[in-house]
């Protein structure tokens, strides 16, 4: 699984820490608040959902980018070692035909006996 970057980890957790703290505090004093202290709590409390939410989504959304250029790389990398391989392939053919042909001659005959099991 994937590292989260030490500055995100750490903004994540400021801003989740944060959170907890108004939210003990509004819990604190809700014997004495009025319903506007309430309500500007209530406020202030959806704000700092709606900043650690969109912190999480851009944190997110950065891991599958990356994740998108990784499969890429892997893909570029298979996508060489296949031509190489039927380079490979192909200049063994042509410096051995008979050999090649023989060969190929054998796996059809294996593969024939084995398909009509």
């Amino acid at each position: 699984m994937a590292q989260v970057p030490s500055a995100s980890k750490n903004k994540i957790e400021d801003k989740a820490n944060d959170l907890a703290d108004r939210i003990e505090e509004a819990a604190n004093t809700s014997g004495n608040a009025t319903s506007g202290d309430v309500q500007a709590d209530l406020e202030a409390l959806r704000r700092d959902i709606a900043a650690l939410t969109q912190t999480v989504a851009s944190f997110g959304s950065n891991k599958i980018r990356q994740a998108g250029e990784t499969s890429q790389e892997y893909m570029d990398s298979a996508r060489e070692r296949i031509m190489n391989a039927e380079e490979d392939l192909e200049a063994y053919v042509r410096s051995r035909p008979l050999q090649s042909l023989a060969m190929a001659a054998g796996v059809g005959y294996v593969l024939a006996l084995l398909s009509r099991r």
